[in-house]
């Protein structure tokens, strides 16, 4: 939805720019505010913590490189030890809730992973696997559920990736559907598509930005 609405709104401002009617790059020195919207985006979809870390992150950056073209604030990467508090804040929220679990659960019927500066490789086995909400920062991972089973006709996997890429491994039975956005960046299907029309459909949409995304069997 944030994409489709820049991409409109930078048509509409363009024309205008041709029309001398306004002055694109006046307009376009407030960019950082798309970044806002991005993570309001996120944080409004969010199905854990995870998404609430990942649109903060966002709306964090969005919100220092705007106060910087408004002169409110000086120095943006001054204040790059904001992401270590967005970090250790989950890792903080991660710890109390494994302590509130008294007895031990299938932790990977929905997964939620974050890769800033490094990298992750899950392996998922749940035989009610419900979804994914994965996200690389200058970093990246491996997502591998070709033992896991699906909890209904449909799972999805959420992803955004920033400088960073995922390679996802499914299962060779089931189909899969990718509702990515790439920016200097892509993503590549290598699975093999199965001709059973019941068959369970995983769903990867979201985000890529000078990165990749690798899907296979």
């Amino acid at each position: 939805m944030v994409a489709g609405l820049v991409l409109a709104t930078l048509g509409v401002l363009f024309t205008l720019d041709n029309l001398h009617i306004v002055h694109a790059r006046e307009i376009l020195h407030y960019w950082p505010a798309v970044l806002l919207l991005i993570g309001l985006a996120q944080i409004l979809q969010a199905q854990s913590m995870a998404g609430m870390i990942r649109g903060s992150l966002w709306i964090l950056f969005g919100g220092a490189l705007l106060g910087e073209r408004l002169n409110v604030i000086s120095n943006v990467l001054s204040y790059w030890p904001l992401l270590l508090v967005g970090v250790g804040i989950y890792i903080v929220w991660q710890s109390f809730n494994r302590g509130e679990t008294a007895e031990p659960q299938d932790s990977t019927a929905r997964l939620s992973a974050i890769a800033v500066l490094g990298g992750v490789d899950r392996r998922v086995t749940s035989h009610a696997f419900q979804g994914a909400d994965i996200t690389a920062f200058m970093g990246g991972g491996k997502l591998d559920l070709r033992e896991a089973k699906a909890a209904g006709p449909e799972v999805v996997v959420d992803v955004l990736a920033i400088m960073g890429g995922f390679e996802i491994k499914i299962p060779e039975t089931w189909s899969v559907a990718v509702e990515v956005i790439p920016f200097m960046g892509g993503y590549e299907d290598k699975t093999r598509h199965t001709a059973d029309p019941s068959a369970p459909r995983l769903r990867i949409r979201g985000f890529v930005m000078m990165g990749g995304l690798d899907i296979r069997n």
